[in-house]
Parts: C-alpha cells; sequence; structure tokens
C-alpha cells in the first residue's frame, strides 16, 4: 500500500514548507485530522507504521530586535507552531519513513498519540515542555526536562537567550543535592524502608 493512499482516503497534499533534505515523503495535516492519519499509518496501512522515531516542533514566529513585542510569521508559514512526527515502518524498503506537519496556533491542542504508540509519551512531555504546546488525552502530561515549578518554555522565540534566573535555580538544585556525608562530595543518606533520609 503507497502513501497516495493518504492522497485518496484524506486529501492530504505533500508539504511545500521545509521539505526533508533525503526526499522522504512529508504531509501537512490539520490538526482536526492528525488523530485519525495516525490511527490509520498505524492500524490500516499495510505494512503498518509501527514506530513513531520522533515528535518535535518549531517556533515559526520572527521577532524584531527593534519591536520584541512585534511577532511576525517567518515566510510561508502558516499558524505559530510546527509540530512534526516522523514515523517509521519496519517492513519495506520504499517508504519505510514518513513525515507529518501539523500547523498550530499558539494555545491550539493537538491530540495525543499516546493511545496508538505508548513510546509518544515522553516525546510529547518534551513538546510541552520546550514549546508549551498541548497535547489532550494525554495520561500525565508534565515537565519532562526542565524541573517542575519552571517559567517559560526554553525554545519559544521570546524566550530569554540567557534563561530565567539559572543562578536562582541552580541554587535551588543544589541545596536539594547538598552534601550530608561530610566528606565534601555530594551524597544522599540512605533511605529508611518509610522512605526518609536518615540523620
Amino acid at each position: 500500500m503507497g502513501l497516495t493512499v493518504l492522497e485518496e482516503r484524506f486529501g492530504l497534499s505533500p508539504a511545500g514548507y521545509l521539505p526533508c533534505a533525503d526526499g522522504r515523503p512529508t504531509y501537512e495535516v490539520g490538526v482536526d485530522q492528525l488523530h485519525d492519519v495516525l490511527a490509520f499509518l498505524h492500524d490500516e496501512h499495510e505494512p503498518p507504521f509501527e514506530q513513531v522515531s520522533n515528535i518535535t516542533a518549531t517556533d515559526e514566529i520572527d521577532i524584531s530586535e527593534t519591536e520584541p513585542e512585534r511577532e511576525v510569521l517567518r515566510k510561508n508559514a502558516k499558524k505559530r507552531f510546527r509540530l512534526v512526527y516522523h514515523l517509521r515502518n519496519l517492513h519495506e524498503v520504499e517508504h519505510r519513513v514518513v513525515r507529518l506537519v501539523t500547523w498550530l496556533a499558539d494555545g491550539e491542542i493537538a491530540p495525543s498519540a499516546t493511545d496508538l504508540w505508548r513510546g509518544t509519551n515522553w516525546m510529547e512531555r518534551e513538546v510541552y515542555d520546550m514549546f508549551g504546546i498541548l497535547f489532550s488525552g494525554h495520561p500525565d502530561l508534565k515537565r519532562i526536562l526542565m524541573p517542575d515549578g519552571y517559567e517559560g518554555h526554553p525554545l519559544r522565540k521570546e524566550f530569554p537567550l540567557r534563561g530565567l534566573s539559572p543562578d536562582r535555580l541552580y541554587r535551588q538544585w543544589h541545596l536539594a543535592h547538598k552534601d550530608v556525608s561530610g566528606d565534601g562530595l555530594s551524597h544522599h543518606a540512605p533511605a529508611t524502608a518509610e522512605g526518609e533520609e536518615q540523620s
């Protein structure tokens, strides 16, 4: 079954914006169709796409140095965020990998793919952590790289290049992991049966 079935069944068209350098097929999918297309590739396509090798995103706004409050989309971008999926089937050489692109406005929610591929759990958490993109139906959408309680999303264009209070965050980490052994090394005391540290 060739990938032209995506054009016939869902009316998709090959993506013209930032095509893959290696020529792998890329299709633009509306967010309202995204889960249906993913489910088709997972459940009905022959051979099935059994693996999601990557989910990532890009922030497609340009922020002017002279007018930082003015947000303008990059040329050919349709919405602020470009959400990208790389799916892989493990059975055929041709069309082994397909890339899906979905455009999202700021605050627009994408459907989770965790009901299809459990491994997308952490990928979606990373996209949320870095860009603030939400996934409906995700079982536990929370930060995965940045600390709990961190403010902002580091790969959004408005995020400061030097970060947000990195010294304060380091001090908090250091206090949480400070030396309790007296030997100058950062050790944790052994836990008791109740999970509490011994003094």
